[in-house]
């Protein structure tokens, strides 16, 4: 037997357990990682994800979609408190009590959407979008500018806004009704309780002349279709 058959097992076996050692090491050292990032514990060498407490099992696929619709609603949500909190710094010393009123109770309604999006941020672990600062101070100097532009102007963004979240919800809970987790079941009430509270901000802002206002058109399609915009961002941001 020459020298260097005899070192071929050996060579071989060196190899091998070398081989073995370094992909332990990668597995110990993402599981590390993982174990101090609670948002990927469960995406470790896993085709699942476990939310509400590991009640839940769900398919990635699955998951990615809440994630999205959850993310981008937290982020909807801190732009509506803000533009609530606008349009109230210009018009709400204008000694309207009803409007103060109005503007008050559909800001307050705003801030209950915001409390339930931040459990279910927590409970279904999912990642805020960066753009949460922007949607905040973006919001409120729309509400501004807009109520700048007088009482039915303000009364514009809040359709267009309205129109366009109405829908999004909308178009959310198709999806999620597909899904049959009894777990789900509260997110799903929870965005039916935005979405007809959304809605009847909506009818408020018509009935206070909105659609009067100059140039309601071009004002509408611009705030509905920068909502579109914001709404694509946040969702993947």
């Amino acid at each position: 037997m020459s020298l260097i058959t005899a070192l071929r097992p050996t060579t071989a076996r060196a190899v091998a357990s070398k081989g073995i050692g370094c992909l332990t090491s990668c597995k110990r050292l993402q599981s590390s990682y993982a174990a101090h990032n609670p948002y990927l514990k469960d995406f470790v060498y896993k085709d699942t994800v476990r939310v509400k407490d590991g009640s839940l099992t769900l398919s990635k696929d699955e998951h990615s979609m809440i994630d999205r619709f959850i993310r981008v609603n937290q982020a909807g949500e801190t732009a509506a408190v803000s533009i609530y909190q606008g349009q109230m710094a210009i018009l709400g010393n204008r000694g309207d009590v009803k409007l103060t009123e109005l503007l008050e109770h559909m800001r307050e309604q705003e801030v209950v959407h915001l409390d339930i999006m931040d459990k279910h941020i927590a409970d279904f672990r999912v990642r805020p979008t960066i753009l949460q600062p922007v949607a905040a101070v973006g919001g409120y100097i729309l509400g501004a500018i807009s109520a700048l532009l007088g009482i039915k102007s303000a009364m514009t963004c809040t359709e267009a806004v309205e129109t366009r979240i109405g829908m999004h919800y909308n178009d959310q809970l198709r999806d999620l009704y597909r899904l049959k987790y009894p777990q789900l079941d509260e997110l799903k009430k929870s965005i039916a309780k935005c979405r007809d509270e959304e809605l009847e901000h909506l009818d408020a802002a018509v009935d206070h002349g909105s659609q009067m206002a100059p140039l309601h058109k071009l004002q509408f399609e611009l705030i509905k279709g920068g909502c579109g915009v914001a709404i694509w961002l946040c969702e993947r941001i």
